[in-house]
């Protein structure tokens, strides 16, 4: 009991918050492979912290790609008020395709699904609410990118 005391301590002292065991578990849960499915691997520019105005990063955002089925996914994953239901949202655009969004108010991700988009470029997003303050964390890329062809 007193090395995890020490342990708190220490880490409180270098400014690195202790996460609660259950709440780290359920966040290894959540990886954009696992949500996104088989076969979809992170994009080459395809990750951003979602951070509040002030800096705070409540997330990050992943944008995935299955080649083998030619298919795109995005997914924002949650790393505070991790179980709380929050409004979080994911977002992809396909140039001259398909978009999907998904916004509800999720414990620990939102996904957008799988879209088509074989060597087409993409723009994404992902952000999440503090439930408290109600701030708004967002990251993504805005402008056209990972084109091919």
């Amino acid at each position: 009991m007193l090395t995890r005391t020490v342990i708190a301590a220490a880490l409180v002292a270098a400014g690195i918050a202790a996460i609660p065991s259950s709440a780290y578990a359920a966040s290894a849960r959540y990886t954009p492979e696992r949500i996104c499915g088989p076969g979809f691997h992170r994009v080459k520019d395809g990750h951003r912290a979602m951070k509040t105005q002030n800096g705070a990063v409540l997330g990050h955002v992943y944008l995935m790609y299955s080649k083998r089925a030619g298919k795109n996914c995005v997914t924002a994953i949650k790393t505070t008020y991790l179980g709380v239901r929050s409004v979080t949202g994911a977002y992809l655009e396909v140039k001259g395709g398909a978009k999907s969004e998904d916004e509800q108010k999720y414990r620990y991700y939102a996904e957008t699904g799988h879209v088509d988009g074989a060597w087409k470029c993409v723009r994404y997003a992902g952000w999440t609410r503090d439930p408290h303050t109600r701030a708004e964390a967002w990251g993504g890329r805005e402008s056209w990118g990972n084109c091919k062809g």
